[in-house]
């Protein structure tokens, strides 16, 4: 029987990439964002289930993951939500200057992942 899977495994390989020159240093920078967001989203909305939560319109699931976070704790729902927009201008903006938020996104995401445990 296969076990769910760790979303941590997408902030270790945001890690990785980020110090991986085989690729280009902006893409990966870039993509690093985008996974380091996703270990932070996946690991709340999954928190937030096994405290009762449930999520039903896929259109409204981030926003609603960070609203229904933000109630139970305002600061990691703001963190949650700083690092989706910095997801967003990474994954649309092609104009946004990112290059330095690579490392901040993935400390931002550890940070949120392990005060997840202090909800109830």
């Amino acid at each position: 029987m296969r076990t769910s899977f760790d979303a941590r495994s997408f902030l270790h390989l945001a890690d990785r990439l980020l110090n991986d020159n085989r690729y280009e240093k902006e893409a990966r920078i870039r993509t690093a964002i985008g996974r380091a967001y996703y270990a932070a989203f996946l690991s709340a909305m999954k928190k937030l289930q096994g405290l009762g939560c449930s999520f039903k319109d896929v259109y409204r699931l981030h926003k609603d993951v960070i609203e229904m976070l933000s109630s139970r704790n305002g600061g990691l729902g703001s963190k949650l939500n700083d690092l989706l927009e910095y997801r967003v201008d990474a994954d649309y903006k092609m104009e946004a200057r990112v290059t330095h938020l690579g490392e901040k996104c993935c400390r931002l995401s550890e940070h949120i992942i392990n005060r997840l445990e202090e909800l109830h």
